[in-house]
Protein backbone atom coordinates (compact mmCIF):
# COMPACT_ATOMS: atom_id res chain seq x y z
CA UNK A 1 0.00 0.00 0.00
CA UNK A 2 1.37 3.38 -1.00
CA UNK A 3 0.85 6.35 1.29
CA UNK A 4 -0.61 9.19 -0.79
CA UNK A 5 -2.76 11.62 1.20
CA UNK A 6 -1.55 13.66 4.17
CA UNK A 7 -3.09 16.34 6.37
CA UNK A 8 -1.10 18.96 8.24
CA UNK A 9 -2.54 20.24 11.52
CA UNK A 10 -0.51 23.39 12.11
CA UNK A 11 -2.14 26.71 13.11
CA UNK A 12 0.86 28.82 12.09
CA UNK A 13 0.38 29.58 8.40
CA UNK A 14 4.07 29.98 7.55
CA UNK A 15 4.95 26.69 9.22
CA UNK A 16 2.00 24.98 7.54
CA UNK A 17 3.24 26.11 4.13
CA UNK A 18 6.79 24.92 4.86
CA UNK A 19 5.58 21.50 6.00
CA UNK A 20 3.19 21.17 3.08
CA UNK A 21 5.94 22.03 0.60
CA UNK A 22 8.28 19.37 2.03
CA UNK A 23 5.54 16.73 2.06
CA UNK A 24 4.70 17.46 -1.57
CA UNK A 25 8.37 17.07 -2.55
CA UNK A 26 8.28 13.65 -0.88
CA UNK A 27 5.45 12.65 -3.24
CA UNK A 28 2.46 13.16 -0.93
CA UNK A 29 -0.78 14.99 -1.69
CA UNK A 30 -1.63 17.51 1.03
CA UNK A 31 -5.38 17.73 1.67
CA UNK A 32 -7.35 20.77 2.80
CA UNK A 33 -7.96 19.36 6.29
CA UNK A 34 -6.44 21.63 8.93
CA UNK A 35 -8.06 20.11 12.05
CA UNK A 36 -9.02 16.65 13.30
CA UNK A 37 -12.75 17.10 12.65
CA UNK A 38 -12.09 17.75 8.95
CA UNK A 39 -10.10 14.56 8.36
CA UNK A 40 -11.46 12.03 5.89
CA UNK A 41 -9.27 9.98 3.50
CA UNK A 42 -5.80 10.84 4.85
CA UNK A 43 -3.32 8.01 5.48
CA UNK A 44 -0.79 10.29 7.20
CA UNK A 45 -1.41 13.17 9.61
CA UNK A 46 1.35 15.58 10.60
CA UNK A 47 0.87 17.46 13.86
CA UNK A 48 2.80 20.72 13.70
CA UNK A 49 4.96 22.15 16.46
CA UNK A 50 2.56 25.09 17.03
CA UNK A 51 -0.47 22.91 17.71
CA UNK A 52 -1.96 23.50 21.16
CA UNK A 53 -2.68 20.51 23.43
CA UNK A 54 -1.00 18.04 21.05
CA UNK A 55 -2.00 14.99 23.12
CA UNK A 56 -5.66 16.01 22.91
CA UNK A 57 -5.42 16.65 19.17
CA UNK A 58 -3.70 13.28 18.74
CA UNK A 59 -6.62 11.54 20.48
CA UNK A 60 -9.06 13.30 18.17
CA UNK A 61 -7.04 12.19 15.15
CA UNK A 62 -7.02 8.58 16.41
CA UNK A 63 -10.80 8.65 16.84
CA UNK A 64 -11.34 10.04 13.35
CA UNK A 65 -8.67 7.99 11.52
CA UNK A 66 -7.54 5.05 13.70
CA UNK A 67 -5.39 3.55 10.93
CA UNK A 68 -3.58 6.74 9.92
CA UNK A 69 0.10 7.28 10.70
CA UNK A 70 0.47 10.22 13.08
CA UNK A 71 3.72 12.19 12.91
CA UNK A 72 4.82 14.91 15.33
CA UNK A 73 6.84 17.63 13.60
CA UNK A 74 9.52 18.79 16.05
CA UNK A 75 12.79 20.71 15.87
CA UNK A 76 14.02 19.41 19.24
CA UNK A 77 13.22 16.83 21.86
CA UNK A 78 12.49 14.03 19.38
CA UNK A 79 10.11 12.23 21.73
CA UNK A 80 6.37 12.31 21.24
CA UNK A 81 4.51 9.52 23.07
CA UNK A 82 1.22 10.58 21.52
CA UNK A 83 2.50 10.00 17.93
CA UNK A 84 3.70 7.02 15.91
CA UNK A 85 6.95 8.77 15.06
CA UNK A 86 8.69 12.13 15.03
CA UNK A 87 9.21 14.16 11.85
CA UNK A 88 12.43 16.13 12.51
CA UNK A 89 12.49 19.79 11.50
CA UNK A 90 13.71 21.03 9.13
CA UNK A 91 12.32 18.16 7.06
CA UNK A 92 14.78 16.01 5.10
CA UNK A 93 12.82 15.02 1.98
CA UNK A 94 15.12 12.08 1.14
CA UNK A 95 14.80 10.71 4.67
CA UNK A 96 11.02 11.14 4.58
CA UNK A 97 10.75 9.19 1.31
CA UNK A 98 12.60 6.23 2.84
CA UNK A 99 10.54 6.27 6.02
CA UNK A 100 7.29 6.53 4.07
CA UNK A 101 8.18 3.34 2.18
CA UNK A 102 8.82 1.52 5.46
CA UNK A 103 5.65 2.86 7.14
CA UNK A 104 3.57 1.87 4.11
CA UNK A 105 4.65 -1.77 4.39
CA UNK A 106 4.07 -1.91 8.13
CA UNK A 107 0.74 -0.11 8.09
CA UNK A 108 -0.54 -2.58 5.50
CA UNK A 109 0.45 -5.47 7.76
CA UNK A 110 2.54 -7.02 4.99
CA UNK A 111 5.77 -8.87 5.55
CA UNK A 112 8.84 -7.10 4.30
CA UNK A 113 10.11 -8.66 1.02
CA UNK A 114 12.80 -11.27 1.44
CA UNK A 115 16.27 -10.01 0.66
CA UNK A 116 19.83 -11.08 1.05
CA UNK A 117 22.16 -9.10 3.36
CA UNK A 118 22.98 -5.74 1.79
CA UNK A 119 20.02 -5.78 -0.62
CA UNK A 120 16.58 -4.21 -0.42
CA UNK A 121 15.48 -1.45 1.93
CA UNK A 122 15.87 -3.38 5.19
CA UNK A 123 18.36 -6.06 6.18
CA UNK A 124 16.53 -9.39 6.76
CA UNK A 125 18.44 -10.20 9.98
CA UNK A 126 18.48 -6.90 11.87
CA UNK A 127 15.63 -5.08 10.08
CA UNK A 128 17.97 -2.07 9.84
CA UNK A 129 18.29 0.03 6.70
CA UNK A 130 20.82 -1.38 4.22
CA UNK A 131 23.74 0.91 3.45
CA UNK A 132 23.32 0.46 -0.31
CA UNK A 133 19.78 1.81 -0.12
CA UNK A 134 20.28 4.42 2.57
CA UNK A 135 23.68 5.94 1.83
CA UNK A 136 22.31 8.97 -0.01
CA UNK A 137 20.15 9.86 2.99
CA UNK A 138 23.19 9.58 5.26
CA UNK A 139 25.18 11.94 3.03
CA UNK A 140 22.31 14.44 3.01
CA UNK A 141 21.91 14.29 6.80
CA UNK A 142 25.57 15.15 7.31
CA UNK A 143 25.29 18.10 4.92
CA UNK A 144 22.11 19.22 6.67
CA UNK A 145 23.83 19.17 10.08
CA UNK A 146 26.64 21.36 8.77
CA UNK A 147 24.27 23.76 7.05
CA UNK A 148 21.96 24.30 10.04
CA UNK A 149 24.70 24.14 12.66
CA UNK A 150 23.51 21.25 14.80
CA UNK A 151 25.74 18.46 16.18
CA UNK A 152 25.75 15.01 14.66
CA UNK A 153 27.43 11.78 15.77
CA UNK A 154 28.25 8.51 14.06
CA UNK A 155 29.19 5.14 15.55
CA UNK A 156 30.37 1.86 14.04
CA UNK A 157 29.79 -1.36 16.02
CA UNK A 158 31.09 -4.90 15.58
CA UNK A 159 31.30 -8.08 17.63
CA UNK A 160 34.65 -8.94 19.20
CA UNK A 161 36.36 -12.07 17.85
CA UNK A 162 35.98 -13.95 21.14
CA UNK A 163 32.20 -13.64 20.78
CA UNK A 164 32.22 -16.38 18.16
CA UNK A 165 30.91 -13.96 15.52
CA UNK A 166 33.28 -15.50 12.97
CA UNK A 167 31.10 -18.62 12.99
CA UNK A 168 28.38 -18.26 10.33
CA UNK A 169 26.02 -20.60 12.20
CA UNK A 170 25.55 -18.14 15.07
CA UNK A 171 26.20 -14.80 13.36
CA UNK A 172 22.53 -14.21 12.58
CA UNK A 173 21.54 -14.90 16.19
CA UNK A 174 24.19 -12.51 17.48
CA UNK A 175 23.17 -9.79 15.03
CA UNK A 176 19.54 -10.23 16.01
CA UNK A 177 20.45 -9.73 19.68
CA UNK A 178 22.58 -6.71 18.83
CA UNK A 179 19.69 -5.21 16.86
CA UNK A 180 17.45 -5.50 19.92
CA UNK A 181 20.04 -3.82 22.17
CA UNK A 182 20.44 -1.00 19.64
CA UNK A 183 16.72 -0.36 19.21
CA UNK A 184 16.27 -0.15 22.98
CA UNK A 185 18.98 2.53 23.12
CA UNK A 186 18.08 4.79 20.19
CA UNK A 187 15.46 7.44 19.52
CA UNK A 188 13.17 7.05 16.52
CA UNK A 189 15.04 9.91 14.81
CA UNK A 190 18.35 7.99 14.83
CA UNK A 191 19.41 5.82 11.92
CA UNK A 192 20.60 2.23 12.45
CA UNK A 193 22.17 0.99 9.21
CA UNK A 194 23.55 -2.44 8.28
CA UNK A 195 26.92 -1.12 7.06
CA UNK A 196 28.31 -4.55 6.13
CA UNK A 197 27.62 -8.19 6.97
CA UNK A 198 29.29 -7.86 10.39
CA UNK A 199 29.12 -4.12 11.16
CA UNK A 200 26.34 -1.74 12.09
CA UNK A 201 26.51 2.03 11.61
CA UNK A 202 24.51 4.43 13.77
CA UNK A 203 23.86 8.01 12.66
CA UNK A 204 22.59 10.23 15.48
CA UNK A 205 21.44 13.72 14.38
CA UNK A 206 21.26 16.48 17.00
CA UNK A 207 23.64 14.47 19.21
CA UNK A 208 27.03 15.69 20.41
CA UNK A 209 30.01 13.53 21.32
CA UNK A 210 29.02 13.24 24.99
CA UNK A 211 25.50 12.10 24.11
CA UNK A 212 26.69 9.57 21.55
CA UNK A 213 29.14 8.06 24.04
CA UNK A 214 26.28 7.47 26.48
CA UNK A 215 24.35 5.62 23.77
CA UNK A 216 27.39 3.59 22.67
CA UNK A 217 28.28 2.61 26.25
CA UNK A 218 24.66 1.62 26.95
CA UNK A 219 24.58 -0.71 23.92
CA UNK A 220 27.96 -2.16 24.87
CA UNK A 221 26.76 -2.92 28.39
CA UNK A 222 23.49 -4.49 27.25
CA UNK A 223 25.30 -6.86 24.91
CA UNK A 224 27.86 -7.84 27.56
CA UNK A 225 25.09 -8.78 30.00
CA UNK A 226 23.50 -11.20 27.54
CA UNK A 227 24.37 -14.83 26.77
CA UNK A 228 23.67 -17.19 23.89
CA UNK A 229 23.27 -20.96 24.22
CA UNK A 230 24.61 -22.83 21.16
CA UNK A 231 24.34 -26.60 21.58
CA UNK A 232 26.40 -27.35 24.70
CA UNK A 233 28.27 -24.03 24.57
CA UNK A 234 27.28 -20.84 26.41
CA UNK A 235 28.57 -17.78 24.57
CA UNK A 236 29.03 -14.40 26.26
CA UNK A 237 29.17 -11.89 23.37
CA UNK A 238 30.83 -8.48 23.55
CA UNK A 239 31.11 -5.65 21.06
CA UNK A 240 33.52 -2.85 20.30
CA UNK A 241 32.36 0.61 19.24
CA UNK A 242 34.08 3.48 17.49
CA UNK A 243 32.47 6.95 17.72
CA UNK A 244 33.03 10.25 15.91
CA UNK A 245 31.09 13.50 16.04
CA UNK A 246 30.65 16.48 13.76
CA UNK A 247 30.66 19.77 15.61
CA UNK A 248 28.99 23.01 14.45
CA UNK A 249 31.51 25.25 12.74
CA UNK A 250 33.89 22.43 11.82
CA UNK A 251 34.25 21.21 8.24
CA UNK A 252 33.68 17.47 7.85
CA UNK A 253 31.98 15.01 5.57
CA UNK A 254 30.32 11.64 5.90
CA UNK A 255 33.49 9.82 4.82
CA UNK A 256 35.49 11.69 7.50
CA UNK A 257 33.14 10.56 10.27
CA UNK A 258 33.12 6.96 9.02
CA UNK A 259 36.92 6.84 8.84
CA UNK A 260 37.26 8.28 12.34
CA UNK A 261 34.68 5.89 13.76
CA UNK A 262 36.32 2.93 11.99
CA UNK A 263 39.68 3.95 13.47
CA UNK A 264 38.06 4.03 16.90
CA UNK A 265 36.55 0.58 16.33
CA UNK A 266 39.95 -0.86 15.41
CA UNK A 267 41.49 0.71 18.53
CA UNK A 268 38.74 -0.74 20.71
CA UNK A 269 39.26 -4.21 19.28
CA UNK A 270 43.04 -3.96 19.63
CA UNK A 271 42.66 -3.09 23.32
CA UNK A 272 40.69 -6.21 24.12
CA UNK A 273 37.16 -5.32 23.02
CA UNK A 274 34.03 -4.64 25.06
CA UNK A 275 34.78 -0.93 25.02
CA UNK A 276 34.16 2.36 23.24
CA UNK A 277 36.82 4.49 21.55
CA UNK A 278 36.09 7.95 20.21
CA UNK A 279 37.75 10.43 17.91
CA UNK A 280 38.62 13.75 19.54
CA UNK A 281 38.60 16.47 16.86
CA UNK A 282 40.34 18.98 19.13
CA UNK A 283 43.39 16.78 19.61
CA UNK A 284 43.11 14.73 16.40
CA UNK A 285 43.45 11.52 18.41
CA UNK A 286 41.36 8.50 19.31
CA UNK A 287 40.61 8.20 23.03
CA UNK A 288 39.21 5.42 25.17
CA UNK A 289 36.02 5.34 27.21
CA UNK A 290 36.83 3.10 30.21
CA UNK A 291 34.92 -0.19 30.27
CA UNK A 292 32.41 -0.66 33.12
CA UNK A 293 33.02 -3.16 35.94
CA UNK A 294 32.40 -6.73 34.90
CA UNK A 295 28.93 -8.07 35.64
CA UNK A 296 27.73 -11.69 35.61
CA UNK A 297 26.14 -12.49 32.24
CA UNK A 298 22.45 -13.30 32.20
CA UNK A 299 20.29 -14.82 29.50
CA UNK A 300 18.35 -12.44 27.27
Amino acid sequence: MKLKHVAVIEPNQARWKALAASLKKAGLTVTAAREAQALGKEQVVVLGASAKSPSKVAREVREKLPDAILLAAQSKGFKAPFADAVLPLPVSVNDLKVRLAEWAVRSAGDDLPAARPGEGILDPTTNFYTFAHFKEVLFVEVKRARRYGFPLALAVLAFDSQSGAHRPTIMSQLMGGLALAIRRSLRDTDYPVQYSADRVLLLMPHTDLAGSLIVARRICERVSRASLQVDDELIHPTISVGVAAGEPGREYGFSDLVRQAQDGLMQAMARGGNRVEFYDASSDTTLEVPAPPAVPPVSG
